[in-house]
């Protein structure tokens, strides 16, 4: 039997279908979209969620010059036994703004007027209309009102723009705000580029148009140009057009023959599922291109991959920075990174509209991570529209990582501190770069500093490592274990040792023997409490260790027998 190919990093739906890929039916979605009381929709998701891939099905759905193939590309799916109307009844021009050069404003004008002429070219190569476009141009809304203009009558109320990745320079562009409110302001280019399509909508040559992107950053500026836009990224029915569903994703485990779909099932979600983007809704979906490059690297190797992470996950770390560099109220921005660490919940509202003539806030804050996938919804809040938490475990450690570098951690020293203590039962290496951080980065007993903060720097240790599943605040007898380290990493043969650690910070100022004396006697208790639960009482693996810190110093170390 062919082996099934996985379409990791693939977006045309075209050659998935004509290569025979594996395909997960989204097209249920299409006969979603027809149906919104909108035909100006704005769809906006985290990067790798599928939007690029579904613009490419919408495409060839609604291309006239799709006919002849419409049975091959659709004849299996849920579209083309429910097939609408409008299918290939449409001129398609399709924009792609995920390649834009973002160095200076001069270099972005010119990469968004070849973005726009690309467009127009692909348009022409495939209709055949024979009408040029000044080459010439540089202001992107001429170039495209006078294309439009003349292809009107031959095209009335029969074109349908797609635009992927409509914000795409956003995020590279907001370090310099005057720059980013000139280009997107009143009388920005990118304004008068969406305002030259309301122009040419409705009565004029465009029936329908669907953006996609990844924030809200430059919404104000789409739609005030374009007002007939409708964000509709937060429709409930919405929710699972791109990522995949537990069922979804299952399922691709049986077409490539897992072994054990159960078990890697638990690991998928763990690393890769999470994401709500509706309070209203139960249903999380997975990242769907971490899915893809899981499935890829098993197929190829019969193992579970020793890095789960997508080394694409990278650009989702220089994000993270550029996020907290924004927001520069840095005792309120310490504190949201230790909530997110400790997996504590953070309300808020999210934002639609940014006020970029305003101080970044922390709503601004929240709301761009939620965007770009690095919060998502727990819950809805009690003050706040919404209760925010990471989504998965690729994501918890993207922070850790980022607090990691703050405290100038180096990946060798972390891993082979990881690798003594799950290998060897050794935490000399760990302890001792524990206390190098504590003592470099302690002053005056740390302003602030508390158990929660100290959980942090361990945390931060752990980041980064193909060893161990990094569990924070795990729930265990009505209380939660600071973290625990379990080895669901594909490697269970390998690692010996699995940990409870239970830690306890005491200030200078109240560190006395009596006082670090009712610390460990507290922590020694609670550690034995933990191992006699039943999911831990019988695995021989699992050890128990304590911590006491006072101020920069571990003054006390022990594992705990069960």
């Amino acid at each position: 039997m062919a082996k099934r190919k996985i379409p990791y990093g693939i977006s045309d739906y075209e050659k998935i279908k004509k290569e025979q890929y594996i395909y997960v039916d989204k097209t249920r979605f299409i006969e979603t979209l027809e149906n919104l009381n909108t035909s100006y929709p704005v769809f906006l998701r985290p990067r790798r969620f599928g939007k690029s891939l579904l613009v490419s099905t919408l495409q060839y759905y609604y291309d006239r010059n799709s006919t002849d193939i419409f049975d091959e590309l659709f004849g299996d799916t849920y579209i083309g036994k429910h097939k609408t109307k409008s299918a290939n009844s449409y001129y398609v021009m399709r924009f792609d703004f995920s390649r834009l050069a973002t160095e200076s404003e001069e270099k972005l004008i010119s990469s968004f007027v070849g973005a726009v002429i690309e467009g127009i070219i692909q348009f022409e190569n495939r209709y055949q209309f024979g009408i040029g476009y000044n080459e010439n141009e540089t202001e992107p809304a001429r170039l495209i009102g006078t294309y439009l203009s003349k292809i009107y009558p031959y095209t009335v109320k029969e074109v349908y723009i797609m635009i992927d990745e409509y914000d795409h320079f956003a995020n590279s562009m907001l370090a310099d705000r005057e720059v980013f409110t000139k280009i997107t302001g009143k009388d920005g280019f990118v304004r008068r580029f969406y305002e030259t399509f309301k122009m040419h909508a409705g009565g004029g040559c465009i029936d329908r148009i669907f953006i996609t992107g990844v924030t809200s950053l430059t919404l104000d500026s789409l739609t005030s140009g374009f007002n007939i836009a409708q964000n509709v990224s937060m429709f409930p029915e919405l929710n699972e057009m791109t990522g995949f569903t537990n069922e979804e994703a299952k399922a691709l485990l049986k077409a490539i023959e897992v072994i054990n779909i159960e078990e890697t099932m638990e690991i998928l979600i763990e690393n890769y599922n999470g994401y709500r983007f509706q309070a209203n809704i139960e249903n999380k979906v997975f990242n769907s291109n971490m899915v893809l490059y899981f499935l890829d690297a098993y197929q190829r190797t019969k193992t579970i991959p020793d890095q789960l992470t997508d080394p694409n996950m990278r650009s989702d770390y220089h994000k993270l920075t550029a996020m907290f560099d924004l927001f520069q109220e840095e005792e309120a921005r310490q504190a949201i990174l230790e909530k997110i660490m400790n997996n504590e919940s953070l309300e808020t509202d999210i934002i639609t509209n940014f006020n970029f003539a305003a101080p970044f806030q922390e709503e601004d804050f929240l709301s761009l991570l939620f965007y770009l996938g690095l919060l998502t919804i727990k819950e809805k809040g009690l003050a706040f529209d919404v209760s925010l938490q990471t989504p998965n475990a690729v994501i918890r450690d993207i922070y850790y990582q980022y607090y990691g570098n703050y405290l100038n951690l180096t990946t060798r020293e972390k891993r082979t501190a990881i690798a003594s203590i799950a290998f060897k039962k050794d935490f000399t290496d760990l302890n001792r770069l524990v206390n190098d951080i504590l003592e470099l980065h302690n002053n005056d007993d740390y302003r602030g500093f508390d158990e929660s903060r100290l959980k942090s720097v361990f945390l931060s240790c752990f980041s980064n490592q193909n060893l161990f599943l990094v569990k924070s605040e795990y729930p265990a007898c009505g209380r939660k274990i600071d973290i625990a380290l379990f080895d669901q990493y594909g490697r269970s043969s390998e690692i010996k040792y699995n940990y409870l650690i239970e830690l306890k910070y005491i200030k200078k100022s109240q560190a006395g023997q009596e006082a670090i004396a009712a610390a460990r006697d507290s922590a020694a208790r609670q550690m034995k409490e933990y191992l006699s639960l039943k999911e831990f009482k019988d695995n021989p693996k699992i050890k128990g260790v304590i911590y006491v810190v006072v101020k920069d110093k571990i003054v006390y170390f022990q594992e705990i027998d069960k």
